[in-house]
């Protein structure tokens, strides 16, 4: 896929429009068989919601104290996109693999020769920059041909340890970890915070960081290769009310501080969508399909 200058321009300003919630009411049409919506979840309208309600899910106890476990299926959670898990559960099976493996990273080829229930998808919200709390570690992995979301949320700051803990014992059983930023970022942070709470983290597994693969493959005919450039070109999926990240932080500490779950299924939402555009952008890059992009 090579794009001319003026073109190059053009997908630029589109996607910062789709991007941008100031431009959403100018954006440009889409043609409706080229783009998805993904819609943040709606809440009853009124006084504080609480957590349950919110996101439904357990609370599950350790050793260093209890967390809340939201645990879904893709086809609960967006059964348009239902699709995508038949794709990726056959990439990763090895049945469409096209790749050039001589100019592939170690890491791709690791997960190109692992079994599908190898992979672990992992992205992590946190209260500010590195160093800070980190309050949500989502998860995703595939189960019985099911492509299955696991959300640990701390519910206040004292639940940290209980979610970094829990991580570290899936991270243990995991034949790959597949992250986007992650190898700069997410790991780094678990791992800072563990040492925090004196927590011991075990080594990671072979680390796909879907970051560095995109650069490599993309960064001369994109804009940038932020995840939801990435996502809006290459997965025409647009987010409508998607919450910023750079609210999430206040978001969290609001309901700390009040209870009110409102904003918290937002933000578990758009965890959701970070890691289901990994997937799909690893099936991009296992197959070596170069997506059309039509301006």
């Amino acid at each position: 896929m090579a794009l001319s200058e003026s073109r190059r321009k053009k997908l630029e300003m589109l996607i910062r429009s789709v991007t941008d919630k100031k431009a959403e009411v100018s954006a440009p049409k889409l043609r409706a068989d080229d783009s998805r919506l993904a819609l943040a979840p709606e809440l009853p309208s009124g006084g504080p919601v609480p957590l349950a309600e919110a996101v439904p899910g357990v609370e599950v106890a350790t050793d260093h104290g209890p967390y809340w476990l939201v645990s879904r299926t893709l086809a609960e959670v967006s059964p348009d996109d239902v699709s995508a898990q038949a794709e990726l559960a056959a990439v990763l099976r090895g049945a469409r693999h096209r790749f050039d493996e001589l100019a592939a990273s170690a890491e791709l080829c690791h997960v190109a020769n692992g079994a599908p229930g190898d992979p672990l998808f992992m992205d992590i919200e946190s209260c500010g920059l590195s160093g800070a709390c980190i309050f949500l570690v989502g998860l995703m992995f595939f189960r019985d041909d099911q492509l299955v979301f696991d959300q640990l949320l701390a519910r206040h700051y004292g639940e940290e340890p209980a979610i970094l803990d829990a991580f570290g014992r899936r991270l243990e059983q995991a034949g790959t970890l597949i992250t986007f930023n992650g190898k700069s970022f997410d790991i780094t942070c678990i791992r800072d915070r563990a040492i925090f709470h004196a927590l011991d983290i075990p080594p990671d597994p072979p680390h796909l960081d879907i970051l560095h693969e995109a650069r490599r493959r993309w960064r001369k005919d994109l804009p940038n290769c932020k995840l939801q450039t990435l996502e809006y070109t290459f997965c025409r999926r647009r987010r409508i009310g998607d919450i910023p990240g750079d609210q999430i932080p206040d978001a969290y500490h609001d309901f700390v501080a009040g209870s009110d779950a409102r904003r918290l299924g937002a933000i578990l939402h758009h965890n959701l969508l970070d890691m289901l555009t990994m997937g799909q952008l690893l099936c991009l890059l296992l197959t070596g399909e170069e997506p059309d992009v039509d301006l």
